[in-house]
């Protein structure tokens, strides 16, 4: 469904038919917009799975159970045990559950960067491990989630030492594919700062919803709606917030993890609606930890899953009986 759910497979078999796994090919041409993760992952599917939905697909479906789990780790390490309904939150929130049925980087994106702030939460030095893999994913798009751990992390502490050494494994992670990429095509670093950054943030290069008031019906849509089932706890609760914000400093983090890349994600000329993905993870972390515990209505929840399911299911056979769904 669109061109995204085309170039990506298309490149991945590229990669397998050719059985060249650095530089992305698409119909025999270079496609060096984005970093080959995502190529990676579909092309694993379909040696696994074949040529196919399925195959294709498969990267996300497991990239959600992933990050649910990683959300339920931290939901336990910040809130006791309730805080494990984080991860259960996340799985059944609209726009996470819609996007990991769209073969895009961004579900997977967000995966490496909630793995990432598990390990941050547990003191590990994966974290930048993981920052690596989602720069890997999806470029300069992980760079406003990071910046409020290294915010919290290292320069509030004025910890530099910890910080370069981290920076030093995120770029060992990060940036050999990009220096190869740069020695094959000397023209490389200028498209990708041209296009991939100050054309993205700056200027309105790919024409994608550029206008002042776009993040309102781009963006506000998916931050209300989309964030159901949570935005019915999370706005009855709103009021605990400044509790919420004063009980630690990790609670602090998250929201900043939510309230930095929110701003960025705004005032970027370009602006599609799986940008925002990784704000939910943060969002569902708020979400439990303004509950205090307090019990979540699960038949609420299981009707709310079974729905999930029934509008999958319901779309996917209008998508294909109306000739949309699975065409070449």
């Amino acid at each position: 469904m669109g061109r995204d759910e085309h170039r990506y497979p298309v490149i991945a078999r590229e990669m397998l038919h050719r059985g060249e796994y650095l530089v992305p090919y698409f119909k025999g041409h270079p496609h060096l917009t984005k970093p080959p993760i995502i190529y990676w992952a579909i092309a694993a599917g379909e040696k696994l799975l074949g040529e196919n939905p399925w195959g294709a697909r498969l990267p996300n479906a497991l990239a959600l159970a992933i990050t649910a789990a990683a959300l339920s780790a931290i939901g336990v390490r910040l809130f006791g045990d309730p805080g494990w309904l984080a991860g259960l939150l996340y799985a059944l929130t609209l726009t996470p559950f819609a996007a990991a049925n769209i073969v895009t980087p961004d579900t997977l994106l967000v995966m490496w960067e909630v793995l990432a702030a598990w390990a941050f939460f547990r003191g590990s030095s994966l974290c930048w491990v993981f920052w690596g893999l989602a720069f890997m994913t999806k470029g300069t798009a992980t760079l406003p989630v990071m910046v409020p751990f290294l915010w919290y992390g290292w320069v509030r502490q004025k910890n530099w030492q910890g910080l370069l050494r981290g920076l030093l494994l995120f770029s060992l992670v990060a940036l050999p594919w990009y220096i190869y990429i740069q020695s094959r095509f000397p023209d490389f670093w200028r498209i990708f700062l041209q296009e991939q950054v100050t054309g993205r943030l700056f200027f309105n290069y790919y024409h994608r919803n550029s206008a002042w008031y776009a993040p309102f019906y781009i963006y506000l849509p998916l931050l209300t709606l989309g964030a159901l089932p949570g935005a019915f706890y999370f706005f009855r609760n709103l009021s605990q917030l400044p509790d919420f914000l004063r009980a630690s400093l990790f609670n602090r983090v998250v929201v900043t993890w939510y309230a930095f890349p929110l701003v960025i994600f705004f005032i970027a000329k370009s602006r599609l609606p799986l940008y925002i993905l990784p704000l939910f993870p943060p969002f569902v972390l708020t979400t439990v930890g303004l509950r205090r515990g307090r019990p979540f209505s699960f038949r609420f929840l299981v009707f709310w899953g079974l729905f999930l399911l029934a509008l999958k299911a319901g779309l996917s056979w209008y998508l294909k009986t109306h000739g949309i769904f699975g065409a070449k």
